[in-house]
């Protein structure tokens, strides 16, 4: 009997999570990829890839509120914050772009 409850179960479960964690993952290959370009500008000459900066930041704060459900505010605003700090040696708008958002959660 208990077999037979836990093999009935089992399809049920499986199928609550799956979803779930596939858009999750979905999500973090599109922070992933986003990540990779930014990561593309940080070069010795930064400072003539401001404009490049600017638009990927706001790509990626697109990203945050697409997903700002799946990520919850504590989550989005450390995401925010975080790409903020990483971003400051080369590009200080950005920075305060990604502050001022990250406000927002």
């Amino acid at each position: 009997m208990i077999v037979c409850a836990l093999l009935l179960a089992a399809p049920l479960l499986a199928g609550c999570g799956g979803s779930g964690s596939a858009n999750r993952a979905a999500m973090d290959v599109k922070f992933q990829k986003i990540d990779a370009e930014m990561a593309n500008y940080e070069t010795l000459n930064s400072q003539y890839n401001e404009s490049h900066f600017e638009q990927a930041t706001r790509n990626y704060i697109a990203l945050v509120r697409k997903y700002a459900d799946t990520l919850g505010p504590a989550e989005a605003r450390q995401r925010l914050r975080d790409k903020g700090d990483e971003l400051s040696a080369y590009c200080l708008p950005c920075t305060a772009i990604l502050d001022d958002e990250a406000q927002k959660y």
